[in-house]
């Protein structure tokens, strides 16, 4: 039992906790597909790293390994602005009083997992769950970090499978009354904290009860409930199918009173599929160009059209993820084509997972995550290419309130996440996307031109770095998209007629150079399953400059 002068200080530690944090944000709406921040009417972009306390011991996962404090610098070092932060239903309606240590205990958690929480984090031990989660969200709000609070679970565990209990209303452990208390009570907790600026409804809907009655009916509930509860917060709604199928809403949209607050989310894995189209083992049993071109236009078939139209929304891609230690051909392959669709559309995105271990997962102690931003010592990225091949991404490349033309394109490398800028040289090279250079382009078989001078892109034959050249009339000068992904920029080879010569990187440094295309062709019958993707480029519109 605590002595009276500790229970002094926990009391004291807790309020302290409940003190409002600021953020960069508070609070958001939305505006036809956008966030706006309401303060400065600007649009206000998540770039979110998913941060899961869902799984059984309900505490956020890192605890062990460094301080609360480190943790999150560690997440804004990498420029997210944002946590996706998981939860169980159950930790607010059955366990709001449960104390750490206890839970721990109760759980036979590895003593190495409680000797580090002790050492890292000694005062979190004796904290409820809740409190522990708002000692997080308060240390997010200092370092200036925006919350979407996440639903992932209504039993605390690992999520997702058909037959887990949590899938779908009416399972096992998914009360639809529970969890709208839940949901009610998580609102009133953090009403008025301008740190939570969003909070979903539930995470991947999934399993054999799946059905559209339901889920109009049950979505249009928690939804009024969370804006009752908490009128400030977005309100994120998933779909169905774990969170990939939404086209039904093309004939019967859902229609919410909550005002400017409606935000939808998705999720895509390398082996999860869009809907009814399953991926698994395609990323490298098909022709790339193939399966990419596939994907995104069944991801705009599914998910996408919300973004447009009369009932236009924002979309949050808050899941996607990969294995981060590289060497995973699949997520390698599914990853670049997924970062054209994010980038070309200027997504707010969530990446699982900024946690590189777990205390407990599937009755596994300190279990590692090959998906997370760190590695099991939460010390080093496990991706070390991570800032590079992310840092278009994280901008803000359009936005609503920009007066500059929207016909400007950033010429974009997804393999490597660099962007092509003009040199000392006149020639092109891969490079940091810092670069000012921005390119329009005229049209299929048109010129690519360096904004604000005569000059455009130029071939100089097979093998040979593209330059930017006064000549714009040549054919070696035109430039239009083929294969099936629309990726490959060709012009003619000027050295054999009829014949395409492609944009590609070359393999021993920055230079662009013109080759020969790679698996370009666009047919049912084609086999090739070379790897085209060095030749991959994206001209990604945008209308800001900073």
């Amino acid at each position: 039992m605590m002595g009276k002068i500790s229970n002094v200080v926990l009391v004291l530690v807790y309020y302290s906790i409940l003190t409002p944090s600021r953020s960069n944000g508070y609070p958001l709406s939305t505006q036809n597909r956008w966030i706006i921040d309401e303060s400065t009417k600007q649009r206000s972009k998540l770039v979110c790293g998913n941060w899961a306390g869902h799984l059984e011991p309900m505490l956020p996962e890192g605890l062990n390994k460094k301080p609360l404090k480190d943790l999150v610098s560690q997440l804004v070092n990498q420029r997210f602005n944002c946590v996706r932060l998981t939860y169980a239903i159950y930790m607010w309606t059955r366990y709001e009083n449960n104390v750490v240590e206890d839970t721990l205990r109760d759980l036979r958690i590895h003593k190495e997992v409680v000797k580090g929480i002790s050492k890292s984090n000694p005062s979190l031990l004796k904290m409820t769950h809740i409190q522990v989660f708002d000692s997080l969200v308060k240390e997010l709000g200092d370092q200036n970090v925006m919350v979407l609070l996440d639903n992932h679970v209504s039993k605390a565990k690992w999520c997702c499978n058909d037959d887990d209990g949590n899938g779908f209303f009416y399972d096992k452990y998914f009360d639809p009354l529970e969890w709208m208390q839940g949901l009610s009570l998580v609102g009133k907790h953090y009403a008025g904290n301008s740190v939570v600026v969003a909070m979903s409804l539930r995470n991947e809907l999934h399993g054999p009860r799946q059905n559209k009655g339901d889920w109009y009916h049950y979505m249009s509930e928690g939804a009024k409930t969370i804006h009752k509860a908490n009128p400030q917060v977005l309100v994120v709604v998933s779909g169905l199918n774990y969170d990939t199928e939404f086209q039904f809403l093309k004939r019967k949209p859902l229609k919410l009173n909550i005002g400017k607050k409606l935000v939808y989310e998705t999720h895509l894995y390398s082996w999860s599929g869009v809907g009814i189209l399953n991926l698994k083992e395609t990323w490298t049993m098909q022709p790339l160009n193939k399966i990419c071109a596939n994907s995104l236009e069944a991801l705009d078939n599914q998910v996408g059209f919300l973004r447009s139209g009369s009932d236009a929304a924002p979309l949050i891609f808050s899941e996607f993820g990969f294995d981060e230690s590289g060497s995973n051909e699949e997520d390698n392959n599914f990853l670049t084509c997924l970062q054209t669709y994010l980038v070309g559309n200027d997504l707010d995105w969530g990446l699982w997972a900024f946690q590189g271990s777990y205390y407990l997962r599937d009755d596994k102690a300190q279990v590692d995550e090959n998906f997370g931003l760190m590695d099991s010592s939460w010390t080093h990225l496990r991706y070390p290419n991570f800032n590079e091949k992310f840092q278009l991404l994280i901008r803000k490349n359009q936005d609503p309130t920009s007066k500059v033309s929207n016909n400007e394109s950033i010429l974009y490398y997804p393999l490597s996440g660099q962007c092509v800028k003009v040199n000392g040289r006149n020639e092109l090279e891969v490079s940091s996307c810092e670069t000012k250079d921005r390119w329009i382009h005229d049209g299929d078989g048109g010129n690519i031109n360096l904004v604000k001078t005569n000059k455009c892109l130029t071939s100089n034959g097979e093998g040979f770095p593209v330059t930017l050249s006064n000549d714009c009339k040549s054919k070696n000068s035109s430039w239009i998209f083929v294969s099936p992904s629309k990726l490959h920029l060709a012009t003619t080879n000027i050295q054999s007629d009829g014949e395409y010569l492609c944009l590609q990187k070359d393999s021993n440094s920055p230079t662009i150079l013109t080759s020969k295309c790679i698996c370009i062709e666009d047919d049912d019958d084609s086999t090739c399953l070379n790897n085209p993707q060095s030749q991959w480029f994206q001209l990604v519109p945008t209308n800001n400059n900073v």
